[in-house]
């Protein structure tokens, strides 16, 4: 039996602390990250970009993105579908058919401003951290109630710079209202928990994060996974300290042990990632950025499905009380 050199010893080292790493790297906390498409021209460059200061100096586990996209009025194409009558339909149709491409993730906030109306949507990953049909309403009530404030100013020829600040107050209010709520969380599709929490409030036994919904199929190539780590470490231990060097060793020697160990760990990670979802298991996706770079995600990332949006209405006369899927915050601004 060959003894392990220090060299080799070294190698095996090495690997162990890559698989380290790369846990710590998969579970390291991410800065939030704050998008805001503003057609509707509602806030000002200043206030923009305190919102998104706040955001970001607070880390998140796994990430989180915020999307504000506001429209001047309702897109030309959409107006035929419009009913008064079921304008709660209708916002939250819209706000997930708009929530696609680099505005797919997080939290959701579509803000038409004629006719004026708020609507919240969250995606499955931000569910499962926590954020709940009712924080949606909170968080659509800060701006409605915002908004509702820059009508009133309007109304009394307050000074447009003072509108602005009424709305820019609102929207860094909604954002320490996110923060406040998730930021000792972390997206349960990105733990080893055996049950995580669907939309629905039903439990879900025995999911492999990242596995697309294959438990089995998820556990297997995971498996596979670290028998093929194992190989490596084999190989580069067998490279170091002269295994399958001697006379004879056809194909033996140096480079095809640790050839042979990296080119199976490169196998089961390209399995693992692309025929069962996981995710990188280095870890190689970041956060959105702050002008809507897109990341690889979490699983459960845009996914809208089973939310039906929340938020609240109110009239400017100060009626209202109606928690319906959205908001109108009626008036013009």
């Amino acid at each position: 039996m060959k003894i392990l050199t220090p060299l080799g010893t070294v190698a095996a080292a090495l690997v162990f602390a890559l698989f380290a790493g790369a846990n710590t790297a998969l579970a390291a906390p991410k800065a939030g990250n704050l998008i805001v498409y503003d057609e509707g021209k509602l806030f000002s460059d200043t206030g923009i970009k305190e919102a998104q200061s706040k955001l970001q100096a607070i880390a998140f586990e796994g990430g989180l993105t915020v999307t504000i996209d506001t429209y001047p009025s309702i897109p030309a194409d959409r107006k035929a579908s419009y009913n008064e009558t079921q304008k709660e339909k209708f916002f939250r149709d819209w706000a997930v058919a708009a929530a696609t491409g680099d505005k797919a993730k997080g939290i959701y906030v579509l803000i038409c401003r004629e006719p004026g109306y708020v609507q919240v949507v969250t995606d499955k990953t931000t569910r499962d951290r926590g954020f709940t049909r009712e924080d949606e309403q909170k968080l659509a009530t800060i701006f409605l109630n915002g908004f509702k404030k820059a009508v009133e100013a309007k109304k009394n020829n307050a000074p447009e710079a003072e509108q602005f600040s009424l709305r820019n107050n609102a929207l860094v209010a909604a954002v320490q209202f996110v923060i406040e709520d998730l930021k000792d969380t972390k997206p349960s599709a990105a733990t080893t928990s055996a049950n995580t929490t669907t939309a629905s409030g039903d439990k879900t036994e025995g999911a492999l994060p990242g596995a697309g919904g294959s438990g089995i199929a998820g556990w297997l190539c995971l498996g596979l996974c670290v028998l093929l780590g194992v190989w490596l470490i084999i190989g580069l231990i067998r490279a170091f300290t002269g295994g399958g060097m001697g006379p004879g060793a056809a194909g033996g020697g140096f480079f095809s042990s640790l050839l042979g160990g990296l080119f199976g760990a490169m196998a089961g990670m390209w399995l693992y990632n692309n025929l069962f979802g996981g995710g990188s298991l280095l870890g190689g996706s970041e956060a959105y950025a702050a002008d809507g770079t897109a990341d690889a995600g979490t699983t459960g990332d845009g996914d809208f499905s089973g939310d039906t949006g929340a938020g609240g209405s109110f009239d400017t006369g100060g009626g209202g009380g109606d928690w319906g899927g959205g908001g109108d915050f009626g008036g013009d601004f």
